[in-house]
């Protein structure tokens, strides 16, 4: 595993100048990446059921950034990093991240595979999740957002066509202040070919979405 990961870095070492990328083993100030924009996201019936929101839970929050891959990929900012997270004001656990980056801040924006027990509960009683009106998407997806106009002009047909069709293997996608952030297992994003297909997923997905949503 010591020789995988001394072949990685000096991968990256020799590639990312090239690129145009930066690598840094530990640099906190992108923690407020992880921190910004507002991440409400609306709760159903079923959610408060299952699992009772406390108002006093603060979201998680970000205070250590550690090996940090920061650049541009067809035209597009990105970051990957592995953050050290909080909540309840204890250090919990690492979050691995790789987001490319939209023009600007938006509403918070969760895309996943359906629940179906969940569904069924929440369609029972007429709480269900946000509904596009692609009969299979809104089948095999659950969209949660802050803002549902937001969703609508991001679910447009091409995207919602992109997310039943696309072979990669993924678990939706999820927008949270500027940062794009797919469900998508990545071992080490320091290796150059699982990032730059990582990266290439996102971008693929940031084609589809209408300019006019960030405008």
């Amino acid at each position: 595993m010591q020789r995988a990961e001394a072949g990685v870095l000096q991968r990256l070492s020799q590639e990312a100048p090239r690129r145009g990328w930066r690598y840094e083993e530990r640099n906190d100030s992108y923690c407020a990446y992880y921190n910004e924009g507002d991440p409400h996201l609306q709760r159903s019936f079923a959610d408060e059921l299952f699992s009772p929101s406390d108002p006093f839970v603060r979201p998680p929050e970000a205070f250590e950034a550690h090996e940090i891959v920061r650049g541009t990929h067809r035209g597009r900012s990105f970051l990957g990093a592995r953050f050290k997270v909080r909540q309840r004001g204890v250090a919990t656990y690492y979050a691995r991240a790789v987001w490319v980056r939209t023009p600007k801040l938006g509403p918070a924006l969760q895309v996943r595979p359906a629940v179906p027990l969940e569904s069924r509960v929440n369609a029972s009683i007429g709480r269900g999740d946000l509904r596009v009106g692609d009969a299979e998407f809104d089948e095999r997806y659950e969209v949660r957002t802050g803002d549902d106009r937001f969703a609508r002009a991001v679910l447009v047909p091409q995207v919602t066509h992109f997310l039943k069709t696309d072979p990669r293997p993924f678990r939706g996608f999820t927008l949270l202040g500027a940062n794009l952030a797919f469900g998508d297992r990545i071992t080490d994003h320091r290796d150059l070919d699982k990032l730059v297909a990582a990266l290439d997923l996102r971008c693929d997905l940031l084609d589809l979405i209408p300019r006019s949503v960030w405008a």
